[in-house]
């Protein structure tokens, strides 16, 4: 027994999984900074993002202890209004926590139930009511935007946003009647030493991670290198979420200049992002929006320069001197900073590693994130 509040967190994907990206890195960064004050229940799926075949590692149906924590592996056939009900009802949490504004099983009943039993509820939107996001699928979403609040759907529930933009998303498209809380996701615990790039001048060695999709402006990235001059190796990784839209990509691909060179690297495990990531020397996602962007962080903690869209929460990053953040109305301009990154020696680009690595350090470290998260579930013993 433990005298800790229990949280209840709904996920559609989580550990062992990892195609999903972000949100999967949110919650278990969440479990590592927060499991010693609270009790924590996770329930998700048995399966990774668009697969169908279950995690071997796991017992489906049933509760696992992973990192301490009590997760139960839904099976597709037990994802049902009545499982959803009778595990609420079993774990009796204080709090119920969704990581998804659509997600039937995962978001909109959990959070009916809880209004239903009086248990209070938080929903991290996870910037799916940005402009970009919305603009994918747009006339089911507003829709169901028109829907939602017709019904009162998440009366009494708390928003979590996690940054000032998010939080104007939340109000600009549901109304600013909502209890909202600006709470920035956590990055993972880790400490790396900074690591000095090698580079030959005239050539530079690119990196995206993340779902092969619109969202993420795949393609977009493809169709400004055709304006690069300098030799450049730009390595693709994540899950191909669209088949139409990565023949769109190859076609491009296909179009681009001897000088390019695109690999598609599959999908990359988490385990193997700080080994993967000192081969390189920039991140480039060019993103239509994100709402923290865990592989920006990734790339900066292992020395990497990000070259990512103005649409994240991380900006001023040229002012800074550890990267840069550009505008997608000009497309030209990432070429053009890409080559400039070519151009650069090892010692005029390690400065910029250097810094961002630092940036990194310090947005790791900073103590005042952990408190937000305590205000969030209501702690109030921030030492012990």
């Amino acid at each position: 027994m433990t005298n800790k509040p229990k949280i209840l967190i709904f996920i559609d994907w989580y550990k062992p999984g990892f195609k999903a990206g972000g949100p999967i890195r949110s919650i278990s960064n969440l479990v590592d900074y927060l499991s010693d004050k609270l009790d924590i229940y996770i329930i998700t799926r048995d399966t990774d993002y668009l697969e169908t075949e279950s995690y071997k590692s796991v017992l489906s149906n049933q509760w696992n202890k992973i990192d301490a924590i009590s997760v139960y592996y839904l099976s597709e056939t037990n994802i049902n209004y009545k499982k959803v009900k009778s595990l609420i009802k079993e774990v009796n949490p204080a709090t119920i926590y969704c990581n998804s504004l659509y997600s039937l099983y995962f978001s909109l009943i959990p959070l009916y139930l809880s209004k239903k039993n009086n248990i209070k509820s938080i929903l991290a939107v996870r910037g799916m009511l940005s402009e970009g996001s919305l603009n994918v699928k747009s006339t089911k979403k507003k829709l169901f935007l028109i829907l939602s609040k017709a019904i009162g759907l998440f009366k009494n529930c708390t928003f979590q946003a996690t940054n000032k933009s998010e939080k104007k998303d939340i109000e600009n498209n549901l109304g600013k009647r909502y209890n909202i809380k600006i709470v920035q996701n956590l990055a993972e615990k880790k400490q790396i030493d900074f690591h000095r790039k090698q580079k030959d001048q005239n050539t530079l060695n690119l990196f995206f991670i993340g779902r092969i999709a619109p969202e993420k402006n795949t393609l977009y990235a493809l169709n400004a290198l055709k304006e690069v001059t300098q030799k450049v190796t730009f390595d693709i990784y994540g899950p191909i979420y669209s088949d139409d839209y990565w023949n769109k990509c190859k076609t491009t691909i296909n179009q681009l200049p001897p000088n390019i060179v695109v690999n598609y690297k599959g999908v990359l495990n988490h385990q193997l992002i700080d080994k993967t990531l000192k081969n390189y020397h920039v991140l480039f996602l060019p993103s239509t929006g994100e709402n923290f962007g865990h592989v920006i962080i990734e790339a900066m903690i292992n020395s990497c320069i990000p070259l990512i869209s103005d649409r994240t929460p991380w900006g001023n990053l040229e002012t800074k001197k550890i990267g840069f953040d550009i505008s997608l109305k000009d497309s030209n301009l990432f070429a053009k900073t890409i080559d400039k990154l070519a151009i650069m020696d090892d010692v005029e680009l390690n400065i910029l590693t250097k810094n961002a690595h630092q940036y990194a350090v310090d947005i790791i470290n900073d103590k005042k994130l952990i408190e937000d998260y305590y205000k969030l579930f209501h702690l109030t013993n921030l030492d012990g």
